[in-house]
């Protein structure tokens, strides 16, 4: 049986976003464990391997699929898909923060760190990565 068929673009940015969300998985999990263990934060636990792994994940296939929309029905796709997912990032950072003091008060130095370190890393995992990733489909095939 011959399994070898060609990729259409919609498959291709699905997988792009699926590793590009186990790479920025990857490194959120190091950054996180690094970072607390370096300032021995662990007051809030909010932010957790599982919240880190499943919301890496779906918020880059959601990426990849956005992406092969850009790609797909735009001109300069490429380069409006990284203007919105740099200022989508910029708004998580903000609106995440503000949440969180608005809703339990004061926010700790480290929290904010952490929130702004693994945001950065799939915004910028999602920004890059994905695109690469979807123009060399011999890496995800």
């Amino acid at each position: 049986m011959n399994y070898d068929y060609p990729q259409s673009d919609l498959s291709r940015g699905v997988l792009s976003g699926l590793f590009a969300g186990i790479a920025s998985a990857v490194l959120n999990l190091i950054f996180m464990i690094i970072y607390r263990y370096s300032t021995n934060f662990s007051d809030f636990n909010g932010i957790d391997i599982t919240v880190i792994v499943f919301g890496s994940l779906i918020l880059s296939l959601a990426c990849g699929i956005v992406f092969y929309f850009f790609v797909h029905y735009m001109n300069k796709g490429i380069t409006f898909y990284r203007i919105l997912v740099l200022f989508v990032t910029l708004c998580i950072i903000c609106l995440g923060i503000m949440i969180r003091s608005s809703v339990i008060g004061p926010v700790p130095f480290e929290f904010r760190v952490l929130v702004i370190g693994t945001q950065t890393i799939i915004g910028l995992i999602a920004a890059f990565l994905i695109p690469y990733l979807f123009r060399h489909d011999s890496l995800i095939s």
